[in-house]
């Protein structure tokens, strides 16, 4: 089984800022910035081609939605949605996933003890995960 349907089912720890009956979004353990997220459906796809189509509207509402949350949150300028099909474009876990990646024009006050790509503190994960959920409840 993958490491995100271990997430999704709670065989794996994963710091899950939204969830629901199609799709959950869990913080990425492997940030490239505080707040990196990642969004999954429930159901194992190898990558979004393989998705059926009448679930792609669910799953981008609910992409936009999280990265609404996501840069309100962190208080990011811009945020990049990306999603890698294939080794070759950088798919490292084979279980469909949207990123969200918020960015800044100038380094913020997160970032003084972010390292890039390093498994992060508890602490770390726990308050941008409650920082998230506090604004989704806004959205």
């Amino acid at each position: 089984m993958c490491v995100f349907c271990n997430i999704i089912e709670g065989k794996d720890k994963g710091y899950i800022v939204y969830n629901d009956d199609k799709v959950v979004a869990f913080l990425d353990k492997f940030p490239i910035t505080p707040g990196h997220t990642l969004v999954v459906p429930r159901l194992h796809y190898e990558n979004f081609l393989e998705i059926p189509n009448d679930n792609l509207p669910y799953l981008c509402n609910a992409v936009k939605r999280v990265a609404i949350a996501v840069k309100r949150a962190l208080n990011a300028d811009g945020i990049r949605i990306l999603t890698n099909i294939g080794r070759s474009a950088g798919q490292v876990v084979f279980h469909s996933h949207f990123h969200i990646v918020p960015t800044w024009s100038q380094d913020p006050d997160i970032i003084k003890d972010f390292v890039p790509r390093k498994e992060q503190s508890k602490e770390y994960y726990e308050y941008v995960q409650r920082a998230i959920i506090e604004s989704l409840k806004n959205i």
